[in-house]
């Protein structure tokens, strides 16, 4: 059974604000009461280089990418927010046989630490069109965005349980092994197969976990929790540092630190009117991560001080 037979469409209201003339369309979508909605895309679809003919029918754009994203089923679970995706496409003019046909350099992000930079999007498009989900007929366009949306849930549904993200994660795979064969569409896909592989890979599984370790630990100190956040996040520091033993460069890691290594500082000194952090605890901890991340020492130093002080 396709996505359409188990699905269905939502509505909500949106605020779309266009930036600079004809330059490009920008949308965003502001706080607000979002019960029901499972993912929220903020779309940034720069038309400069098209003809000014193609910037004018492309000038709803992101908000129809918008739509087809926020008005679907996309994952059964109950979520306590969101899932955020944030798509910045450059847009070229292709050529026109049948339809118009576009490219497009892609950028796909949620959060501070993960985003993916796609060169190869090429797809048809009128503005005529109205985006359907359908898992069975290959779209260029849609898929595309389907492909990008199950990553990033099933990235999101890791923070909440160990592993959460597997049938999003698989579902991307399925979609880039059917992509790469489209007949006129096909580049792109092998690249996108080798990152979906990555991510399911064996190899990859400890860096699944320490988000998954982490942001259960920032969950727990904002119920104010702070046992079961230290204790929560020192598992992601062990797991870090295993990760970094094994490869003292390594990018992920290094990406992920830059983006989280305030957070991380605080949750180790971090007290409430009825519990102190255990200072010996808390100090190795800190020993860990200077070791793990030099670069950002002087902070973690500035924390470790604070401890039973």
């Amino acid at each position: 059974m396709g996505m359409d037979a188990m699905n269905h469409r939502k509505t909500r209201n949106r605020t779309w604000i266009t930036a600079g003339v004809l330059a490009f369309c920008l949308l965003a979508i502001p706080p607000q009461d979002a019960r029901g909605q499972q993912v929220r895309a903020d779309i940034m679809a720069h038309l400069e280089a098209l003809p000014v003919l193609h910037r004018e029918q492309m000038a709803d754009f992101g908000l129809t990418l918008a739509d087809y994203i926020e008005e679907w089923d996309w994952l059964e679970e109950d979520l306590p927010e969101p899932v955020h995706v944030g798509i910045e496409a450059i847009l070229a003019f292709m050529g026109s046989a049948v339809k118009t046909q576009y490219g497009s350099r892609l950028t796909v992000y949620s959060g501070t630490d993960l985003k993916y930079l796609d060169r190869w999007w090429f797809f048809e498009y009128e503005r005529e069109d109205y985006l359907q989900h359908d898992d069975q007929q290959f779209n260029a366009l849609t898929w595309l965005i389907d492909y990008y949306v199950h990553i990033m849930i099933g990235h999101a549904l890791d923070k909440y349980t160990e592993f959460g993200g597997q049938s999003h994660f698989q579902r991307a795979n399925a979609i880039a092994l059917d992509g790469r064969f489209s007949r006129e569409f096909q580049r792109g896909w092998d690249e996108r197969l080798d990152l979906i592989d990555g991510i399911l890979a064996e190899d990859y599984k400890p860096y699944r976990l320490v988000r998954n370790r982490y942001y259960r630990g920032l969950a727990a100190q904002k119920d104010n929790k702070l046992v079961e956040a230290r204790t929560l996040c020192r598992e992601a520091v062990d797991l870090m540092a295993e990760i970094h033993e094994k490869n003292p460069r390594d990018k992920w890691l290094s990406e992920f630190l830059n983006a989280h290594y305030l957070q991380l500082a605080d949750v180790f000194s971090a007290e409430s009117p009825t519990e102190v952090p255990d200072a010996e605890s808390s100090r190795e901890a800190y020993d860990m991560l200077i070791k793990i991340d030099p670069t950002h020492r002087s902070t973690y130093e500035e924390h470790a001080e604070q401890v039973g002080s």
